[in-house]
């Protein structure tokens, strides 16, 4: 049993693997993430961890977790499944890390672009050398809804909703359709933009909003909403099972 733990901007939430599959999904409180991790850990005894944050969590979280298990906290100084061919490696979001392991898990030898849609829209692009190249980073939906409300003087704040009028006929249905169809036609250009350059590879679409893009995109692709978990996953299985 394995502890994939995924600390983001929106939610904390834990993998519980067993032999490459997903057995249980455990989600966190901010406020009692320690008391509730602990209970975790009791409950389900796993013989090792591993931790991507991109968040400032507390340094007590670490200090439990290799108590209890083996453990490793995720970083580029990692032996990874894939090669960081990115400028400064260290400047590089854990999280993306754990896609693009994931997606070599899954697709071994092929070019493949993982589209991460949740706090941000993350453009990961794996070689079928098996290096990570990099890609790009842009607002996701509820930044971008938050972006209007903050930045004018008379916008209002607007919550995603799956039912509005392409041609906004008022303010609010304006916003829905001028974030959520902007939103669609950026990733379904950066699909388009990517063939252009690569021919066939894989799209891999994971993250909170994926059903909303998975729904609605024309182009082909693979909907993957645990590919986190099966990313840290192997990094375990580099790091820790193979060596033990």
């Amino acid at each position: 049993m394995i502890f994939c733990l995924d600390l983001g901007n929106s939610r904390l939430k834990c993998g519980v693997m067993q032999q490459g599959e997903l057995q249980q999904e455990l989600f966190f409180t901010e406020n009692n993430l320690l008391e509730e991790m602990l209970a975790a850990l009791a409950l389900y005894k796993p013989t090792a961890s591993i931790l991507s944050s991109v968040i400032d969590h507390p340094q007590e979280l670490e200090t439990l977790l290799a108590a209890h298990t083996t453990f490793i906290r995720l970083s580029h100084t990692l032996p990874l499944p894939v090669q960081l061919a990115y400028d400064k490696p260290e400047t590089l979001g854990v999280d993306r890390m754990a896609l693009a392991a994931g997606a070599w898990k899954l697709f071994p030898g092929q070019h493949s672009l993982i589209i991460a849609a949740g706090s941000a829209i993350t453009y990961n692009f794996v070689h079928k050398t098996g290096s990570f190249l990099g890609g790009g980073i842009s607002p996701g939906i509820d930044m971008r809804f938050r972006a209007l409300h903050t930045f004018t003087g008379k916008l209002p704040l607007v919550k995603p909703d799956t039912q509005y009028a392409f041609i906004g006929y008022n303010t609010r249905q304006s916003i829905l359709s001028g974030v959520q169809e902007g939103a669609l036609a950026e990733v379904e250009g950066m699909i388009t933009a990517y063939g252009r350059r690569y021919g066939n590879f894989n799209v891999l679409l994971t993250g909170g909003n994926l059903v909303f893009f998975a729904s609605r995109l024309k182009s082909k692709i693979f909907a993957s909403p645990y590919l986190m978990y099966k990313g840290l996953n192997s990094i375990v299985e580099l790091n820790v099972l193979d060596k033990s």
